[in-house]
């Protein structure tokens, strides 16, 4: 553009320590790098809901899958298709932005301390980042952060995103936040992950019956995982491969054999 009508720059670095919000680390996938570029952002024109909310889904393993995050990623990547979708991580200990190879200065942490203050107007695209076709917030860097949130700070945080403008939000809950039971029960879907062997059984077994006993309605698919994270190590291309892989082949079938099942 000429002189004086550049709005946004954004700076290569070959360090990726340098990283910032206008900083991107230039060896990675071209995907990636656009990823990160908020003008090139995909533009969305699905019809929300008629209440103008977003869809809510939740991920929970009471076993602590290891592939519950890639799970939850894949899931967000495949609704992410032709709909714009926000994931958020709420596990006590993420490695969320070690898999993806990118740190940002401002996390849910920051967000829900400016929720906390009561302010009426807070800039979401402050704390967003894209990767792979959808939306994520980094998730909490303390794994004594997320203890710490009141429950009325949690309403207030679901409300906010609800109406943030997206069409589904992906929620992965790790250790149960306060009101753990009341947003569950906000949720349109809620995946629920187990491992093959009768010790993790149980723990998948006392769950479920704990969501039969809270009276709470809500639609479940109980989730076997065939697979494990193996030798996964931190790198773009290895969490890329893992999610269009065998898990985003596995995923993909399950949301299309629950359409079949619904529509017939």
């Amino acid at each position: 553009k000429p002189k004086g009508m550049v709005k946004h720059k954004y700076y290569l670095t070959e360090n990726q320590e340098d990283m910032s919000e206008d900083k991107i680390y230039k060896y990675q996938s071209a995907d990636n790098i656009l990823d990160q570029i908020k003008e090139l952002r995909s533009t969305y024109t699905n019809i929300k809901s008629n209440d103008g909310t977003s869809k809510l889904v939740g991920v929970y393993s009471p076993a602590a899958h290891e592939l519950q995050l890639p799970f939850s990623m894949t899931l967000t990547q495949i609704y992410g298709t032709n709909k714009k979708v926000l994931f958020l991580d709420l596990e006590e200990i993420s490695i969320l932005p070690n898999l993806i190879g990118s740190f940002c200065e401002r996390n849910l942490m920051d967000y829900l301390y400016e929720i906390s203050t009561g302010q009426e107007q807070i800039d979401l695209s402050k704390y967003v980042k894209s990767y792979l076709g959808f939306d994520y917030i980094e998730p909490f860097m303390n794994p004594t952060e997320i203890g710490e949130i009141d429950e009325e700070t949690w309403s207030r945080f679901f409300d906010v995103l609800s109406t943030a403008g997206y069409e589904i939000i992906v929620v992965l809950f790790g250790r149960a936040i306060n009101g753990f039971n009341k947003y569950i029960q906000r949720l349109d879907k809620l995946f629920v992950l187990g491992k093959p062997g009768d010790y993790f059984r149980k723990s998948q077994e006392l769950f479920l019956d704990y969501i039969e006993r809270s009276n709470t309605e809500i639609e479940l698919e109980n989730v076997l995982l065939p697979m494990s994270a193996g030798n996964l190590s931190d790198g773009a291309y290895q969490l890329e491969e893992l999610l269009q892989g065998n898990l985003g082949v596995f995923v993909r079938k399950l949301l299309q054999d629950k359409m079949v099942e619904n529509y017939g």
